[in-house]
């Protein structure tokens, strides 16, 4: 005997007062089923992303507002670097690090580029100074050589800077 036979036989059995009372037993049940699988968790859902919607849609105005901040700054940044010699910027910016002193030679070179010789100088400053010109200037680090000197945390360096505009040339170190 199949299941669609047994299920028509034990229907057929019932009389109509118990098929009424199965009825709306199957029906109280499908009922809480689709409360308790589909409807409740829609609510939880629904609830979750409307705390959630105003702090996203606030980040994203920031976000907008970051990025129009971010297009004037690299205008003013590139228009910074053009007006200005690369060899006096990077005077200037030294002359504002802790390790000023040490800078040995800052000498113009045929390519529009900038050789800084510097020592002894604190290696977390240098690299904290070059960050720096990256982000502040747009200069570009074309090659360098760092020595280590005796005394732990000091070296000697020797750097090459360029432009960002000849970084965007192309130019080879």
């Amino acid at each position: 005997m199949s299941m669609g036979t047994a299920i028509a036989g034990f229907w057929a059995e019932r009389s109509s007062r118990e098929r009424l009372v199965l009825l709306v037993a199957v029906t109280v049940a499908l009922a809480a089923a689709l409360y308790a699988f589909v409807w409740e968790p829609g609510l939880a859902a629904r609830k979750s992303l409307s705390e959630t919607l105003p702090r996203l849609r606030a980040q994203l105005e920031d976000m907008r507002l970051q990025r129009v901040e971010i297009v004037a700054l690299r205008k003013e940044l590139e228009a910074g670097s053009r007006r200005g010699d690369l060899g006096n910027l990077l005077r200037a910016a030294a002359a504002r690090t802790l390790f000023a002193k040490s800078v040995e030679r800052i000498d113009p070179l045929p390519n529009g580029g900038v050789l800084v010789r510097a020592a002894p100088v604190s290696f977390d400053a240098w690299l904290d100074w070059l960050e720096d010109l990256q982000r502040e200037l747009g200069v570009r680090l074309e090659a360098c050589r760092v020595s280590a000197l005796e005394q732990p945390g000091l070296v000697r360096v020797e750097a090459r800077f360029a432009p960002r505009s000849a970084a965007a040339a192309g130019s080879a170190p």
